[in-house]
């Protein structure tokens, strides 16, 4: 059996390269199929597979998409958010930021907040005060504007989050709902 008759499903095995980490048959691929794969830089871009992007970059014609730096964002790897926003054009979305300030990554909310212009939704903030991440919560409280909603104090009672609790009682005026005592008990 030859690869090449498999063509429909080359895509699938450049993909599953690119996710895992196999430079070695991402370039085995290339050289020996004429499989594309629009989803590869943005899979090594999500695992943290910098050599992969950049010979990617260089070597293919199928770029990436958003998705790339948004989840590079949300896992936490700045130096390929950065490496993407200087050698790609693709960009990111709102959803970078919310889900970086999701996951704690403070860096990651500073870094686009300076560099890029799409901003963040009030995900950002509901969704770093339900996951008890206080100091991307005063972060943003303080140098973005799209605010949170009354969800940020509700999933922070929700998930036991009582300091994010306090702070939000203190500091904030959108409040909660019954719901987040009925959470907190």
């Amino acid at each position: 059996m030859h690869i090449s008759e498999y063509e429909d499903d080359n895509s699938q095995a450049m993909t599953e390269a690119t996710r895992n980490g196999h430079l070695d048959i991402v370039k085995w691929l290339h050289e020996n199929t004429s499989e594309g794969s629009t989803y590869a830089m943005d899979e090594a871009a999500e695992n943290n597979h910098l050599d992969i992007v950049k010979w990617l970059h260089h070597n293919w014609s199928e770029g990436c998409s958003t998705f790339a730096i948004d989840t590079a964002a949300e896992n936490g790897y700045l130096d390929i958010v950065k490496w993407l926003s200087i050698n790609r054009n693709e960009g990111c979305t709102a959803r970078a930021m919310d889900m970086a300030a999701s996951g704690g990554r403070l860096e990651i909310v500073k870094w686009l907040h300076f560099n890029w212009n799409e901003g963040c939704t009030t995900d950002a903030m509901d969704f770093a005060a339900r996951n008890g991440k206080l100091e991307v919560v005063k972060w943003l409280s303080a140098n973005r504007s799209e605010g949170c909603t009354v969800a940020a104090m509700d999933g922070a009672a929700e998930y036991g989050q009582l300091d994010v609790v306090k702070w939000f009682h203190t500091n904030r005026s959108e409040g909660c709902t019954v719901t987040a005592m009925n959470d907190a008990a």
